[in-house]
């Protein structure tokens, strides 16, 4: 297939490179972010990290404001895609679905240094704190739901009824939160592996029946 534009046919391996070229400016908006802090990150200084030309950068996102927002709407929907995966399976137990949702949190890919960076970039630049609500906000609360919902589960399975699903959930992202900044600040002490287990034993520590 071959798309038009004003000037010329855009072939199938020309779209390609378009998505390639993107994704690598992305990636090094990301990079850059994570290495210069908002302020300081310059279009130029992301072409030059992806290695496309600064000329195409412009033309692609117009501004450096759409191109640090478009970096933060990337790790919020890839985020959003992973859990939401995750609670959309089919035939697992409640214990299970939390296992999977601790891991994902967790998992290099999700946690990494850099995307925690420009999480706390944007929530702590005063600036760009209503555009990250913007992006955000909506999903953090669906993400929140949902916990409260499968805590929930676990709850009703266990007959407990001393602790409240709301409390928990919270607790849960709350220690993400913190354990998301242990990760970027201290890596030696807070490896991935390290923060799964603290939170695997809090739910052990809660529900010693089902989480063994």
């Amino acid at each position: 297939m071959r798309l038009v534009t004003k000037n010329k046919y855009i072939s199938s391996s020309e779209q390609v490179e378009l998505s390639t070229n993107h994704q690598k400016l992305i990636d090094a908006t990301i990079e850059t972010i994570a290495k210069r802090g908002l302020g300081e990150t310059t279009i130029s200084h992301v072409s030059q990290a992806a290695k496309v030309s600064q000329g195409y950068a412009n033309f692609r996102f117009k501004s450096k404001e759409n191109l640090l927002l478009s970096s933060l709407k990337f790790i919020s929907d890839e985020y959003k895609k992973s859990w939401s995966k995750i609670f959309e399976e089919q035939n697992i137990s409640p214990e299970e679905r939390v296992l999977k949702i601790i891991e994902n949190d967790f998992s290099s890919k999700i946690a990494s240094r850099n995307k925690i960076a420009v999480w706390i970039a944007f929530y702590s630049e005063v600036k760009f704190r209503p555009s990250y609500l913007s992006i955000c906000q909506h999903q953090e609360e669906i993400y929140s739901e949902q916990m409260e919902k499968l805590i929930q589960e676990i709850l009703d399975k266990n007959k407990e009824k001393a602790l409240s699903a709301k409390e928990i959930s919270e607790t849960y992202l709350s220690m993400v939160d913190g354990l998301w900044q242990r990760i970027l600040f201290d890596p030696k002490t807070y490896s991935h592996e390290f923060c799964k287990k603290l939170v695997n034993n809090y739910f052990k520590t809660l529900f010693p029946k089902t989480f063994s």
